[in-house]
């Protein structure tokens, strides 16, 4: 490919327009022509800033949009082999914009996302950014566990103290006994207490995936000092927030009951941070029906400013946590978080009609978070039900051989899988071992997805 040249005159042009200019200017580059234009840009004096809020436990003035350390670019496929140069350069354009709050944790990037943010985080005053990880629960096995791990992260990151720590995905099928036995039994949560009392950890919380017994038991047998919760509005009752009356606008309450945490957590005074505002990037790419029903609101905003003033709307909300990896991403955000302007009421009824046309082409509800990757033999999970719900979403999947569409929709799922998802990587590879969906957060039955796309893919080929 020709790579396109940006002279600094150029880049110096662009840049003034804001955002929008800067995802003109950079869009098609190649990755060492976007690097370019990022270094010419790091040359302004000015940068308008996301907006901040403070946090009321402790006066922590934290930006509204932080980074989220686990959809960093790679090169090739191994999730463990960070793109450091152009991440590099990302983390440096967000932090020029304000955003200095970085959510990490010691299995993203299989295990490289804490040692590369160590490494970057060494340019900045400790003083001046703020660090985010996680205690993995699940390698929790005896009493010693948590010490060797918690310090093997401080000195991955580098530093003498994480300034907000969590315990990590509070989920699995057994959530209240898990929890008892690694954070009670075992001593975990009471080291961390002691570890805080010393000051290698500031602030103490927990990301939630479990259910309402659990969170009822955490709420009143510990304080916490925050806590990190799934929010957006597809796992909100949009009633709830200002929609309309009608009541197929309920969504996902049995799934996730967003509401209900949020307002737990609000009456207990304890700030929410927010995981997935865009669902695993499901509330930015929605099909064209919900697309044009916001486009004729409101012309000027995306998907993607629709679903980030939302979440970012609740004032209990101190900051949404976006794992962004791409230039694109990091751009748009920022601009939408900078001069933070929450939905007003009106928005809400339209929100609502823009997700049930989203509902009427639903796929999996796959966030791609990648805790079920790698699979041990070998399926690209992620990417398949990337593919179809990219398909379900527009043409639609080929399901109904009878369906005017059907031929079409056909052609289109098989070569965008074909194209896609390797040979070796592909649904008919998937034995059911169930190892995913003991580790997904969202409690997806992954083998059972696996077979019907097998299915669907063998009933297209003409071999069902």
């Amino acid at each position: 490919m020709t790579e396109k040249k940006i002279t600094r005159r150029q880049a110096i042009k662009y840049a003034g327009v804001g955002a929008a200019g800067l995802v003109g200017a950079y869009y098609g580059l190649s990755r060492s022509g976007l690097i370019a234009f990022l270094d010419d840009d790091a040359k302004k004096t000015h940068f308008p800033q996301v907006t901040k809020r403070e946090n009321y436990v402790n006066g922590d003035i934290i930006p509204l949009l932080s980074f989220g350390c686990m959809r960093f670019p790679i090169k090739g496929r191994n999730r463990a082999d960070i793109d450091e140069e152009l991440t590099s350069k990302m983390l440096d354009y967000a932090y020029r914009r304000g955003i200095n709050f970085f959510d990490t944790a010691y299995v993203y990037h299989s295990g490289n996302s804490e040692t590369f943010m160590g490494k970057y985080l060494k340019k900045y005053p400790r003083k001046d950014f703020f660090i985010s990880t996680k205690m993995p629960g699940w390698l929790v096995k005896t009493s010693e566990d948590p010490k060797r791990l918690f310090q093997e992260q401080l000195d991955k990151l580098q530093t003498d103290y994480v300034d907000y720590y969590l315990l990590h995905s509070l989920r699995h099928d057994n959530p209240m006994a898990n929890f008892k036995h690694v954070y009670e039994e075992l001593g975990t949560l009471e080291y961390l207490k002691r570890e805080k009392e010393a000051g290698r950890i500031r602030q103490l919380g927990f990301s939630f995936h479990g259910d309402m017994p659990l969170m009822k038991y955490l709420l009143s047998k510990y304080k916490w000092d925050f806590c990190m919760i799934q929010l957006n509005y597809f796992d909100w009752d949009l009633d709830e927030g200002g929609g309309s009356d009608n009541e197929d606008v309920i969504i996902n309450k049995k799934f996730y009951p967003a509401a209900q945490y949020y307002r737990m957590l609000e009456e207990k005074k304890i700030p929410a941070l927010v995981m997935e505002p865009l669902r695993g990037g499901q509330l930015a790419v929605l099909n064209p029906d919900a697309v044009k029903i916001l486009k004729e609101s409101d012309p000027s905003q995306t998907p993607v400013s629709w679903a980030l003033r939302y979440a970012a709307g609740f004032p209990n909300v101190l900051s949404l946590l976006s794992g962004m990896s791409t230039m694109k991403h990091v751009v748009e955000n920022t601009d939408i978080m900078t001069d933070f302007e929450p939905l007003e009421e009106k928005d809400y009824a339209v929100l609502n009609k823009a997700l049930i046309a989203f509902k009427e082409k639903l796929g999996i509800l796959c966030t791609q978070c990648m805790y079920c990757m790698p699979c041990p033999y070998g399926v690209n999970i992620t990417e398949i039900f990337r593919v179809y719900n990219q398909c379900a979403g527009t043409i639609g999947v080929p399901v109904d051989p009878i369906s005017q569409n059907y031929l079409k929709q056909k052609k289109t799922f098989l070569v965008s899988y074909n194209n896609a998802v390797r040979k070796d990587e592909r649904a008919d590879h998937c034995t059911g071992c169930g190892k995913c969906v003991d580790i997904c957060p969202q409690k997806l039955e992954v083998p059972a997805f696996m077979a019907q796309i097998e299915k669907i893919v063998n009933t297209a080929k003409g071999k069902a």
